[in-house]
């Protein structure tokens, strides 16, 4: 191994020309690659799933769980690989999720759902469609349509017909969501009396209407040697065509469909509205990116599109509004962390030129972090995968340059040895390859090993699984990456420009700073050293007391990202109607956009009509956009804004509100299975008994401190009215069951019976009694139904009709129906919050039979990345043994470097307790990478002292020796390190929370470790070594270690 550390080094020097032209195609390579990487604001955190939905108008969630979810869940079953099935079933509508384990590519994924969906046995005319591949943070753009002339049902029809079909082409879109608007259909409202009058039964004008509108074709004719083909034309284009259609004829006299029903346009019944600033009503696009696009290119192409659209598409009066555009966001993003590397590489520049002092070697140094940046952006692109605020956020340039520190500065203080030696004038005239060459082989031995200590520490992050391995994994990727191409350019180009450029008058200048941190360090050290077994006890002391802190830290999963915009989600009484609604999001939508703070505002009631949310008319959400939190003049945080919202909001009576963001809440929901970041689920088969247990647990975990947006995700509550037919009365009267339900079908419902074509768009022709006729029990008792001799009779004298309660949500997790309880954790940290209701919960509730209760969300995976850290974590730092042994070749000195873990772990505690912040997957990582930059200080340190041994120094002088040399090296490595993190650490942009307690640990641990490795190690290291080099009277027993 160290024969190969060598031979690089020493073919770098002797091929220089070589080394130069790899690294100019590398800095042409990584640039190219830096354009083509895909940067996104957030990794995409969510297993693979695949998600049905169907779509069946008018059923009740009973009906539609029992005669489709059910049968597409068992279709289901032998998916391969999943991990979980979940549904929800709602009026009219089912949505099954199939989860899947980390590994299986989505292709694959969706071809077992594919294939087996054809064997769910469904009901006629229903067909499931599987969603669009794209995951919870695939949300880039939003758009509202305005015009002054149209009405909402003409620019809905404008939306489904041309903007829809020409987004969809845009490369990289995967869907596009419409929400709000009327669809246009041709009513034709029946008017009963009539029918009776005529002796028709709504069945014969129902099969009228879709028996005339056909088109046939009669083949071929030859006439005068040419070929005819023959068509015969009956589809109906208009109206008015539609309103002349023979129902029946009675004594030569036909009956119209005028006669019996008013022909008119009409909408379907509506299933949500939405609302921007002023416009009560208006149609919404959402355009959802593929996963694994460039945002970049995506958004950019789109906005080409749409510019074209609006330019030379839509007619004049219509126009496509932005309202929410993802390349903000990540734009603010991308500055965030371009500011915080730009200061950073400043910064360390500028130690590196303070502690110098030469240009040259600051040069040297500098050289290497673009080169390293760049090195990691071909690797990433190579891999295929993408760059994130995370992984951006995390590089230190301080770890990444620290190598190429060490490297240069060796080879800067021999050749001023050997200057000192030989004078001046000498120097530069003699060759210093060889000397350069020895002292960089030396170097590089530890450089090596200390970046492969590191890059070993990162091996725990690449053990993480699910939602934290697919948050974190880019960032250990990006780091790994850029301490490799580090590494490659320490051992190489290094020594080269050394050699080229530390040609003549090297001397090492002793700037004041430097001196004076020599002076007192020595002093310092003195005093511990007159003291050995008292600093070491304290320190000992010290590090006991600072690991015990650990346990007063709050943990959570990950912090809070900032997306600069504010999501609101409140939940209505769940009969509630859609107009009620809709006033209420009027009213709430104008008040939070009265705020000086807030942009602009965009409210929604209900679902789409697509059915990809499952919710309904008791949903309203509320995309609050803001202005960047400089520019308030209120001084408020985000956090003081949201409480203030919640007050304003709080007039409204027995509404829960729930606030998050919107591409939080998107994930969240993913995780939870329930719109809430976190969520209890109450397993069982009665959802009475399940909800009031869940009220219950509601009720207990009001008395948790922390928890907020609390609320039952209620599944009863819609009011059903019945009409349960009679067996016997239909046999009395020979009324066919089957006549009697597609009449109850067509009369409220309404039923289309056929198509009318406008060009290429087409709506459907919808048979439907007049409102009067259908509006409550009493009309409905009245309906007529044919009985097998021609009498008519009425549905009452067949049929009990009553009013009930049913359910309204039904939720189902691997094939059991579950009710849940949703809450966030605000002001606390989340472990604690939830192992304290957790703990409450347990003791109060008792759980009849068959009932079970399970945590999910953010908490389950906080529980799985915490033992999985566990695990990985003791490996990791075996493994380092391991890599310490080979270097030392004797499992003391690895052992003793590893001393050196503990005290920079203390640090970091000590820094995250000061500033607030609680443990999170970030900060772990922070900790991870600073065991990998202590250790390199102890190894770095045991190899110079024994080098003075063997250059036959005592044993104390050997130490004071080594420390004295080291200060400037240690110090300047770990300030470079924590000056480099310190805008990461200050910075408050959006996409800097999750950089902050990562760089907090570094800085704070740093401190701590710097401090040990100067004054507490060697004193470890010198008490280790007296009693192998000594013996009991002092005498020397042996020179070698």
């Amino acid at each position: 191994m160290h024969k190969f550390i060598d031979n690089i080094v020493a073919f770098s020097l002797k091929n220089k020309f070589f080394i130069f032209f790899c690294t100019t195609i590398a800095v042409i390579a990584g640039v190219v690659s830096f354009k083509h990487t895909p940067i996104d604001a957030f990794p995409d955190v969510t297993n693979t799933k695949v998600t049905v939905i169907t779509q069946w108008p008018g059923r009740s969630a009973e009906e539609v769980e029992k005669f489709i979810t059910i049968p597409i869940e068992i279709a289901m079953n032998p998916v391969q690989k999943k991990t979980d099935i979940r549904s929800t079933t709602l009026f009219g509508l089912s949505v099954i999720n199939v989860m899947f384990e980390d590994q299986v590519d989505d292709f694959t994924a969706r071809q077992q759902v594919y294939n087996l969906l054809n064997d769910a046995d469904l009901p006629e005319g229903v067909t499931p469609e599987v969603q669009p591949l794209y995951g919870p943070t695939g949300e880039i753009y939003r758009y509202t349509l305005r015009s002054n002339k149209r009405s909402v049902r003409e620019l809905k029809t404008l939306q489904d017909w041309v903007i829809e079909r020409n987004l969809r082409s845009v490369s990289g879109v995967a869907d596009i969501v419409s929400f709000g608007g009327e669809v246009k259909t041709f009513e034709v409202s029946v008017n009963p009396h009539q029918l009776i009058n005529y002796g028709i039964t709504p069945l014969e004008l129902y099969n009228a209407i879709a028996n005339s509108n056909i088109n046939v074709g009669g083949d071929v004719i030859t006439k005068s040697s040419q070929a005819y083909v023959v068509r015969g034309i009956g589809l109906i284009n208009d109206l008015e065509e539609l309103r002349n259609i023979v129902v029946k004829n009675i004594n030569g006299t036909p009956v119209l469909v005028r006669h019996l029903a008013d022909v008119h346009e009409s909408c379907l019944p509506r299933l949500g509205q939405v609302g921007r600033m002023d416009e009560d009503d208006v149609v919404q696009g959402i355009v959802v990116m593929r996963k694994g696009e460039n945002p970049g290119e995506v958004i950019n192409a789109l906005k080409t599109k749409i510019e074209d659209i609006n330019n030379n598409i839509l007619p004049k009066d219509v126009q496509i509004v932005p309202f929410y555009d993802r390349e903000d966001l990540v734009n603010l993003a991308v500055n965030t962390v371009t500011h915080n590397l730009v200061e950073g590489i400043l910064l360390v520049t500028f130690i590196v030129l303070i502690f110098m002092a030469d240009w040259r070697t600051t040069v040297v140094v500098a050289v290497v972090i673009p080169l390293a940046l760049l090195f990691a952006f071909i690797c990433l692109h190579a891999m295929g995968m993408s760059a994130n605020l995370l992984s951006m956020g995390a590089i230190d340039f301080g770890i990444i340059i620290d190598g190429a520190v060490v490297m240069v500065e060796g080879v800067f203080v021999a050749l001023d040895k050997k200057a000192k030696e030989v004078g001046m004038p000498a120097f530069n005239l003699m060759s210093k390859m060889g000397l350069i060459r020895h002292t960089a082989k030396d170097k590089a031995k530890a450089v090596f090993f200390s970046k492969l200590i590191i890059i070993t520490a990162l091996v725990p992050i690449f053990s993480f699984q699910k939602v934290e391995g697919k948050m974190f994994s880019p960032l250990a990727y990006t780091l790994g990456f850029a301490l490799l191409g580090a590494l490659l350019f320490t051992l190489t180009l290094v020594p080269v420009m050394s050699s080229m450029l530390l040609k003549k008058n090297v001397r090492e200048k002793n700037n004041f700073f430097v001196r004076f941190i020599n002076e007192k360090a020595v002093a310092l050290f003195d005093k511990c050293h007159a003291r050995r077994t008292l600093s070491v006890g304290v320190a000992s002391i010290i590090a006991v007391g600072g690991l015990w802190m650990f346990t007063l830290l709050g943990t959570e999963f990950l912090p809070q990202l900032n997306e600069g915009s504010i999501y609101i989600r409140a939940t209505l009484p769940q009969s509630i109607s859609l107009d009620e609604s809709v006033q209420l999001a009027n009213k709430m939508r104008r008040k939070l956009a009265a705020y000086p703070e807030v942009k602009q505002v965009l409210s929604q009631t209900g679902r789409p009509n697509d059915g990809t949310d499952a919710t309904g008319f008791y949903n309203i959400e509320l995309h609050v956009d803001i202005y960047p939190e400089k520019e308030w003049e209120s001084k408020l945080t985000k956090l003081q804004l949201i409480d203030k919202m919640q007050d304003d909001l709080s007039i409204y009576p027995g509404i829960d509100f729930n606030f998050s963001q919107p591409i939080t809440d998107n994930v969240e929901e993913a995780a939870s299975g329930v719109k809430g970041s976190i969520a209890v689920k109450v397993f069982g088969k009665d959802l009475y008994r399940s909800e009031k247990i869940a009220v219950e647990i509601d009720k207990i975990l009001a008395t948790v401190q922390g928890i907020e947006d609390l609320g039952v995700i209620r599944n009863i509550g819609q009011p059903e009215l019945r009409i349960e037919l009679n067996e016997k009365s239909l046999a009395r009267y020979g009324v066919a069951k089957e006549d009697v339900q597609s009449i109850i079908e067509m009369a409220i419902g309404g039923k289309s019976a056929s198509l009318l074509y406008e060009d290429e768009r087409k709506f459907n022709i919808v048979v439907r009694y007049k409102p009067e006729f259908r509006q409550n029990e009493e009309e409905i008792g009245k309906i007529l139904v044919p009985a097998m001799d021609g009498t008519m009779i009425p549905i009452k004298e067949l049929a009990e009709i009553k009013t009930i309660t049913g359910p309204l949500l039904i939720f189902r997790d691997n094939h059991t129906r579950f009710c849940a309880v949703k809450f966030s954790v605000r002001g606390r940290d989340m472990g604690t919050a939830v192992a304290e209701a957790q703990k409450k919960v347990n003791a109060a509730i008792r759980l009849p039979e068959g009932y079970s209760l399970k945590w999910t969300g953010d908490f389950e995976n906080q529980q799985r990345a915490t033992k999985r850290l566990s695990q990985v974590v003791p490996v990791s730092i075996a493994i380092i043994f391991v890599i310490l042994f080979v270097l030392f070749s004797n499992a003391r000195d690895a052992g003793l470097v590893l001393l050196n873990v503990p005290f920079a772990a203390v640090g970091g505690i000590i820094a995250l307790l000061i500033t607030h912040f609680n443990f999170s997957i970030s900060a772990g990582i922070g900790f991870i990478a600073l065991f990998g930059i202590c250790i390199q200080n102890g190894v770095i340190m045991i190899s110079d002292i024994k080098h003075n041994i063997q250059a036959r120094l005592p044993l104390s002088q050997a130490i004071k020796e080594s420390v004295r040399s080291r200060v400037r090296p240690v110090v300047m490595t770990a300030a470079m390190a924590a000056i480099g993190l310190m805008p990461a650490a200050m910075s408050h942009g959006i996409g800097s929370e999750s950089q902050r307690p990562l760089a907090i640990v570094i800085i704070g641990g740093l401190i701590g470790a710097t401090f040990f490795a100067l004054f507490i190690f060697p004193l470890i290291v010198e008490m280790v070594y007296e009693k192998m080099l000594y013996d009991k009277e002092g005498n020397l027993k042996q020179r070698k270690l």
